[in-house]
């Protein structure tokens, strides 16, 4: 039986958070949704909090699953899902009680099939909080102007959190998230890419707790790499399908963002593994990355590109 919105939740190792994520849906506002835990194969008592949820309240299901990892949980909660639209709920984080409400009706009353509200990033067990987008105000866009300003990346954001999609923008269109750190990067802009309006409501509804297990904590060559592929993915996108010239601003745009981002993550990669071998190296290689995903070297392909130029980590990182 369809309902309007499923709410896709992956639980892996969040058993001290948990609740307060699971609380804070279920005392939405608006109510006609379902809720999709999916279990991510988690070690710890997660899931333990997660059965009484489901034992109380019917609108909560579970799903089991081997690890794979938060993508893999994302594209298989959008399998399970009923609903006429997707929210992703990252089981560490909470929502305000409007969160749903919010959505729904700025996706019902415009007509448009992707919604996105303000959120608030939690520091230090919620004593301090930092609001974003800062100037996000209330208005409706085309799907081609809602791409760039995801792509630019900066007033408008692809967090996979913090927004409502028609499910059908998943269904048919083949857009998964990929096995990757800012794999929302890589995929958003490719889901608006299917509907004609985002809906942007200006309105703080989301809270993004970071602590030491986030992925934003996370150091490593991985991260760095994953961050200039998530904008290669786009580029061969748009590519792919014959678009690349009306985002091509854009994309070059966001791919020197990224190269100065990545250039300080590499110097802070070195020296934090005490050892600046081959960071010279590293250098060049994000260089020649920045310079291939803006020009028209590649044949775009249909699948995840590889990077072409990947950083490594230094020798002595892991080392005592």
């Amino acid at each position: 039986m369809n309902v309007p919105i499923s709410v896709i939740v992956p639980i892996y190792n969040v058993e001290k958070f948990i609740f307060k994520c699971l609380e804070s849906i279920r005392n939405q506002s608006f109510t006609d949704f379902e809720v999709i835990l999916v279990n991510d194969g988690t070690p710890d008592g997660s899931m333990e909090i997660a059965a009484e949820f489901a034992e109380k309240d019917q609108r909560f299901r579970i799903f089991n699953k081997e690890n794979g990892g938060l993508s893999d949980a994302r594209n298989f909660g959008v399998r399970q899902a009923r609903g006429d639209y997707i929210a992703f709920v990252d089981s560490d984080d909470y929502l305000h009680r409007d969160y749903l409400k919010t959505l729904y009706e700025a996706c019902v009353e415009s007509g448009a099939d992707m919604s996105c509200c303000r959120y608030l990033f939690s520091y230090r067990g919620g004593k301090f909080f930092l609001s974003w987008p800062v100037n996000a105000g209330k208005r409706v866009v085309s799907s081609e102007r809602g791409i760039k300003m995801l792509i630019n990346d900066v007033f408008l954001q692809n967090m996979a959190w913090s927004r409502l999609c028609r499910r059908e923008l998943f269904i048919g269109t083949g857009v998964e998230y990929p096995d990757m750190y800012y794999e929302d990067i890589a995929t958003t802009s490719r889901l608006l890419y299917h509907g004609k309006k985002l809906a942007i409501t200006g309105k703080i509804r989301y809270y993004y707790a970071i602590h030491g297990g986030s992925i934003t904590q996370t150091k490593g060559a991985k991260l760095i790499n994953d961050y200039m592929r998530s904008l290669l993915v786009l580029c061969n996108f748009f590519r792919y399908h014959g678009e690349y010239e009306k985002y091509r601003k854009q994309i070059r745009f966001d791919a020197w963002k990224v190269y100065l981002a990545n250039l300080w993550q590499i110097l802070v990669l070195h020296v934090s593994a005490g050892d600046l071998r081959g960071m010279g190296k590293n250098f060049s290689q994000m260089r020649k990355n920045r310079k291939y995903i803006v020009s028209g070297e590649f044949e775009p392909t249909d699948s995840i590109p590889p990077l072409p130029y990947p950083i490594t980590e230094p020798a002595g990182r892991g080392k005592k």
